[in-house]
């Protein structure tokens, strides 16, 4: 599993946005963190419809955190731009496979992503400040 650009990118941008006290525009949050503007505004949009940030159009318009920075975790992040952390297609559809039932491949990869999705959700915002 890799973190993705647009989650690095997140992930930058939000942590900058902790450190502000009221919403500012995504191009200055663009310039401060070197994210490409328009790349920041689609990953806003995703990070909107999460939750995540609320934002304000218009003149004077840009965005906020919805929330404080110890109430959003890094799975939620990721799983906003990417959807669910699934390592292996059979952990997510079981039936995908007639020996998912009794198979020790897939309940080992299970408990890796158990680990994985919870070390990511015990992680915040807060935390990488």
């Amino acid at each position: 599993m890799q973190v993705t650009r647009a989650g690095d990118y997140a992930f930058r941008a939000l942590a900058y946005m902790a450190n502000t006290p009221n919403h500012t525009d995504t191009a200055r949050i663009a310039r401060e963190v070197g994210v490409p503007p328009v790349y920041l505004r689609k990953i806003f949009q995703s990070l909107s419809r999460a939750g995540i940030v609320r934002t304000f159009p218009g003149t004077g318009g840009g965005v906020a955190l919805a929330r404080p920075p110890s109430a959003i975790s890094l799975r939620e992040v990721i799983e906003a731009l990417e959807g669910p952390i699934i390592l292996s297609e059979c952990i997510a559809r079981p039936e995908a496979c007639s020996r998912s039932s009794d198979c020790k491949i897939r309940q080992s990869l299970a408990a890796l992503q158990d680990s994985i999705t919870g070390a990511f959700a015990s992680r915040t915002i807060a935390d990488i400040l």
